[in-house]
C-alpha cells in the first residue's frame, strides 16, 4: 500500500476473538483474556504513577521460538511478543478497539499479534526492507503454491544466464560465484509476476543474508571470512531452504485473519493516519525507534541493495528520511531546543550539548520529531494509546525516552493509566556504542483519549 492508499476500503475487525478451524496449529485465539485482564486489573490498582515492575515472560509463559511468522526475518531487536500477546488479549486495552495501528511498524510484530487476535491492523514504516517483511509475515490469502513458485525462480535462475546487478557497490561482499548466482536470481525476481514480488524480493533477500561475506554476530555488515569461497550451488542451497521455511511459515498462519495492512511511509505524515472515523475505536500500539537508531536501517543495507532500494550501494538517503537519524540534514540542525516542548527534557539535553553538541542535536531532532507524530494521534483523537519504549544512556548520563514520551503525550491531553516497568534481559540495540546504549528495561504506557474528545 502507497503513501497515499485509500483508508476508505478498509474493513475494520469485530474486536472479537475468530473461531479457529480444527486443522489450524493452537493459537493464541484459544487463550482465554480473563486471565490478562485480571492480572492487567490488578495491576491497575495499584498504580499511584510510579512504573509497577512486572515480568511479560512470566505472564504469558514460553512461546515458540519461530511461532508463525514471528521468525521470517530476521530484524534486529525485535518487539518482546510477550508484550502484545498480553496487551492484545487484555479486555482494558482492547474495549472499543476495531482496529490497531503500529506507526513504527518494523517487521510486523504488533501487526501479526493483532491478526490473532482477530483485529484488523495497519502499519506504518519507513525502512522498505522492514516494510517488506511485515507485508509478508501478515500475508492475507496465502498462495497454495508458495513453494512452486519460489521453485520455479530458483530453476530459471539456474537455467539462464541473465543477470541483474542493482548494485555494484555489492560485489564487496559475495564470493565471485556467489554474486554472480544472486544477480541471476535478481533477474528473476524483477521479471516475476506483480502478485509474487513480494514473496520473491523477500526470498531473494534472505538468501542474499544467508551467503554474504559477514559477521552473523554483528547485525550491521561487517566483513568476515564466512562465505569467503561460497560457489553458486550454496546459493542455490540458500535460496531452495529460505524457500522452504518461507512455505511452512506462512503456512503456519491461521486461516481466518483480518486484514493487515503496511505502508511504506512517515509517521510524521497525517495522511498515513486513520481518519478521525476511524481513530475513535483505533488502539495505537507501537514500540518507537530509539534516538539513535538508524543502524536498523544500515542493518538492512544488503538486502536493500539487492532489492533495489540502494542503487548505489549506500542506504543513507533512507536514514535521513528515518525517525531516529543520526545523520542530520542542514534542515535538522535549524531545530532549536526551544522547539522542545518539556522543561525537563530541555534541560536533560542542554545537559548533554554540554558534552557533545552533536549528540545532543541527534535527540533534540529526535523529539521534535516524535511530538509531529504523537501530534498526529491527538488531531485524528486516536482513542487508546500503548507504548513500549526505554531509557538510553548518552554520554554518560542517563536519558529516560520512556519518561519525555510519555510527558509528550501527557501534554496533548491524554490520560496516562499505567506504567510498567519490564526486564529485557539479553536484548541490545545492534551493536555496543561509545555514545549510546540501550535500556535495560522497557516500558510499558497505556493513555487514553481525553474525554470528550
Amino acid at each position: 500500500m502507497s503513501e497515499t492508499s485509500s483508508w476508505g476500503t478498509m474493513m475494520p475487525g469485530t474486536g472479537r476473538a475468530l473461531a479457529t478451524p480444527p486443522d489450524a496449529p493452537p493459537s493464541p485465539e484459544l487463550v482465554t483474556s480473563k486471565h490478562y485482564s485480571r492480572e492487567f486489573a490488578a495491576l491497575t490498582d495499584t498504580y499511584t504513577g510510579d512504573p509497577i515492575d512486572v515480568s511479560f515472560r512470566q505472564l504469558v509463559g514460553p512461546l515458540p521460538a519461530n511461532e508463525y511468522t514471528h521468525g521470517l526475518y530476521p530484524y534486529p531487536a525485535r518487539l518482546l511478543r510477550h508484550i502484545p500477546r498480553f496487551l492484545l488479549a487484555t479486555d482494558a486495552i482492547v474495549d472499543g478497539i476495531d482496529l490497531v495501528f503500529d506507526p513504527f511498524v518494523g517487521s510486523g510484530t504488533v501487526l501479526l499479534e493483532a491478526q490473532l487476535r482477530g483485529l484488523a491492523a495497519v502499519g506504518v514504516e519507513q525502512n522498505p526492507v522492514a516494510a517488506l517483511a511485515s507485508r509478508v509475515k501478515v500475508l492475507g490469502a496465502v498462495p497454495d503454491n508458495i513453494l512452486t513458485t519460489l521453485t520455479r525462480v530458483l530453476d530459471e535462475a539456474r537455467r539462464t544466464r541473465r543477470k541483474l546487478v542493482p548494485s555494484t557497490a555489492l560485489e564487496r561482499w559475495y564470493s565471485a560465484g556467489a554474486f554472480s548466482a544472486l544477480a541471476r536470481l535478481a533477474s528473476q525476481v524483477a521479471a516475476g509476476a506483480p502478485e509474487d514480488r513480494d514473496l520473491l524480493a523477500l526470498c531473494l533477500a534472505l538468501t542474499a543474508r544467508r551467503v554474504a561475506r559477514t559477521d552473523p554476530r554483528i547485525p550491521v555488515p561487517v566483513t568476515s571470512e564466512r562465505n569467503a569461497t561460497a560457489t553458486s550451488a550454496d546459493v542455490w542451497k540458500a535460496w531452495a531452504s529460505e524457500a522452504e521455511a518461507i512455505a511452512r511459515k506462512l503456512g503456519s498462519l491461521p486461516p481466518s485473519r483480518p486484514e493487515a495492512h503496511v505502508i511504506q511511509g512517515d509517521a510524521r505524515n497525517s495522511a498515513v493516519w486513520p481518519n478521525a472515523e476511524q481513530a475513535q475505536s483505533t488502539l495505537l500500539l507501537s514500540s518507537p525507534p530509539y534516538g539513535a537508531a538508524q543502524k536498523y536501517v544500515r542493518s538492512t543495507s544488503l538486502e536493500a541493495g539487492w532489492l533495489g532500494f540502494a542503487p548505489h550501494g549506500r542506504t543513507i538517503h533512507i536514514e535521513h528520511d528515518s525517525i531516529g537519524r543520526e545523520h542530520l540534514s542542514a534542515a535538522d540542525k535549524t531545530v532549536k531546543l526551544t522547539q522542545v516542548w518539556s522543561d525537563e527534557l530541555r534541560a536533560d539535553l542542554a545537559l548533554i550539548a554540554a558534552k557533545d553538541h552533536r549528540r545532543a542535536a541527534i535527540y533534540v531532532t529526535y523529539f521534535t520529531d516524535m511530538q509531529n507524530v504523537f501530534q498526529n494521534a491527538r488531531a485524528r483523537s486516536v482513542k487508546r494509546i500503548a507504548l513500549v519504549t526505554g531509557t538510553n544512556n548518552v554520554v554518560g548520563g542517563t536519558l529516560h525516552t520512556s519518561q519525555h514520551l510519555a510527558a509528550i503525550v501527557r501534554a496533548l491531553g491524554y490520560r496516562h493509566t499505567i506504567s510498567l516497568r519490564d526486564p529485557i534481559r539479553g536484548r541490545s540495540l545492534l551493536t555496543a556504542r561509545r555514545n549510546g546504549t540501550p535500556s535495560p528495561s522497557e516500558y510499558i504506557d497505556v493513555f487514553e483519549v481525553p474525554d470528550g474528545a
